[in-house]
This record gives C-alpha cells, structure tokens and sequence, in this order.
C-alpha cells in the first residue's frame, strides 16, 4: 500500500471513531426514553424501567447489580460493568449546562441559569404544570404528554417528597409586579404592597379574574391616606403592620427585587449584565448593569431597543424571544431573587 493510501486510510478510520464516539455520547446521554429494541429505558445510571406499547414508562424500577449501570444502545437497554470513570452509564446531564450556555436541568420539572458559561448559577426555574424540563428543549420545558422526556431522572427528584411540606412553607409572592403577584394568591380581592410608612403602606394590589386570566393594579391611596388590609380600603389610621423605620434603612435592607437594581445586585454581588425577569411584554426586554463603586454595588436598568429582548447567555439584545421568557416556564429566581 502506498504512503498516500495508507494515510488517507488513517484519516477515514479516524473519522469513523469520530463519528461512533458522537453517537454513543449522544445515545448514552439518554434518560426516560423507551428503547424501541427491548421496551426499556434508563430510570438513572444504575437503574431501568419497562415501557408499555405507547413507549411510555411504567412500572417500578429495576436497579442493576452492584457494579453495572444502565446504558442504552443499539443492543436495546441493559445493564452493563461500570468503567473506570463511569462515563458510559446514562442519565447524566442532569445539572449540566446546555449546548447554548442558557440553562441546565436540575430536577425533572426545574432549572437553572447558566448566564454565558458552563457553570450553574446559584438560580432555580420551574417549568408549567405538565412540562418537564429537557436540555434539548428549545423552551427549556416540554410538554410530557407531547413524548417529551425529561433530562433528570425521577430518582433525583426531591419535590415529590417534600410538596405537602413546601405547601405549607411557601414565601409569600413578590409585589413588585402586580400582574405575576395576582396570579400567584389567585383570589380576587385588594392586597397591601408592604410595611413602609412612608411608601408601601400607602400602596394596594387590586387582583381580578378577566376571561380566565388573572389580572393585577397597583394603586396609591389618595393624599396621606394608608391601605389597610383589613378593611380592604384607604384609611386616615396609619396601620399596626406599617413601620416607620424601614425607610430610614433603605440602604442596607431594601429587599433584592428587579425593580430595585441596587439591592438587585447587592444580591449579585458581581459586575455584569443580568436578566430582568420573564414578561415576555415587559421585562424580557429589560436588563441591568452591576458595578462595584467605591466599594458599594450600584446597578442600572436598561432596556433593549426596538423589539428586541435580552438574552442572558450571550449577554446582548437580540430579536429571537429568549427560552426564559417562553409560556412553559413557570418561575424563575437569581441569587433569591424574583425574576418576574
């Protein structure tokens, strides 16, 4: 064999492995996705699951002896010996960053931001009922009756454990944005906006139910009258729960909402470009700058111009509507706070 063929055979031979490492990363990569060979998925690494006729799973998991993991090939599913790294078992993207930098999967139906990098931010999104989140989702989340299978494996999952003591724990819902606050109490009905004497407590959320829609209005009580909740209108009085001293500690205890950029990246507490929140109307288009000044963290707010919309993983305006901002993702927080 000449020089010429035998180095033109080395190169074919080298894309080959090329192109079988793709399809095995790619294969391997999968979690609760029926095998059409022998109607099995993998639940996680270690365990597998049958599927019915629908290609659905069912059923309660098998786990896999001491040893092997679950691997899905063109073999069908099975368990096989564990390498020396582990890489070939299935169900491992869970908690890794997308091909865009934009998200990762955390739990089957949550994720979170990665800003840009390959790093997972200290940040927690959760998808609609009845979506799960999947890496490869352009909209983060998928409808599961539509087939769409999520990245985690339901062993990983946390919520379902914990939902009649989450219930009972949740935080109150934020008030900068009336419309996301009313659509979180669900209940038609005025509410006070917050404790500040000279500010929030002169202030009220008007909550109503329009053609299946919630919808929320801030208003200001007129002159120096109060809302007090408990009469459900403005008032001379000022109220027991209003206090006179918040204001005074603005600075340093002003709570970390998109609508106050300082304490916003107070919470950050790094120089950059963050997201607003995820209206696909209004704060999708939105962004604030951080910065350190003298040894305090300012921020400024920014909108994008035109109908353009922020996009938090290339960090500039552009004209596709981000996956943040789609109707499958139900919440979304930063560093604790509120992303509305």
């Amino acid at each position: 064999m000449s020089h010429p063929q035998h180095r033109l055979l080395l190169r074919l031979l080298a894309l080959l492995f090329v192109i079988v490492g793709c399809l095995v990363s790619s294969t391997r990569a999968t979690c609760n996705v029926c095998n059409a060979v022998n109607s099995l998925t993998c639940y996680s690494s270690t365990q597998m699951q049958a599927c019915n006729a629908s290609a659905t799973p069912t059923g309660p998991p098998i786990t896999c002896p001491t040893g092997y993991v679950c691997v899905s090939g063109s073999s069908g599913v099975l368990c096989d010996p564990e390498d020396s790294t582990g890489s070939q078992a299935d169900c491992q993207e869970c908690n890794k960053c997308d091909s865009t930098q934009t998200f990762a999967c955390t739990e089957t139906g949550t994720f979170a931001l990665c800003l840009g990098t390959d790093t997972v931010q200290d940040s927690m999104g959760s998808c609609a009922d009845g979506y799960v989140c999947n890496i490869n989702d352009t909209q983060i989340c998928g409808l599961a009756a539509s087939g769409v299978a999520p990245t985690c494996s339901y062993a990983d999952d946390t919520t379902t454990s914990t939902t009649s003591t989450t219930a009972t724990t949740a935080t109150t819902p934020s008030t900068s944005s009336a419309a996301t606050y009313c659509a979180a109490v669900q209940s038609q009905g005025k509410y006070a906006v917050g404790n500040d004497a000279y500010t929030s407590c002169r202030q009220y959320i008007e909550c109503s139910l329009v053609n299946g829609k919630w919808i929320g209005q801030k208003y200001t009580c007129p002159g120096a009258l109060y809302f007090s909740s408990t009469a459900g209108l403005c008032v001379s009085a000022m109220p027991s729960t209003c206090s006179t001293s918040v204001s005074s500690t603005t600075t340093t205890t002003a709570a970390p909402t998109t609508s106050n950029p300082e304490a916003y990246c107070k919470a950050m507490q790094s120089e950059g470009y963050y997201p607003v929140g995820t209206d696909a109307s209004t704060t999708c288009h939105q962004y604030i700058y951080c910065f350190l000044l003298s040894g305090t963290w300012n921020g400024q707010m920014y909108t994008c111009p035109g109908n353009l919309y922020y996009n938090s993983a290339s960090k500039i305006c552009a004209s596709a509507l981000p996956s943040t901002c789609s109707a499958t993702v139900a919440s979304l927080t930063l560093n604790g706070v509120v992303l509305d």
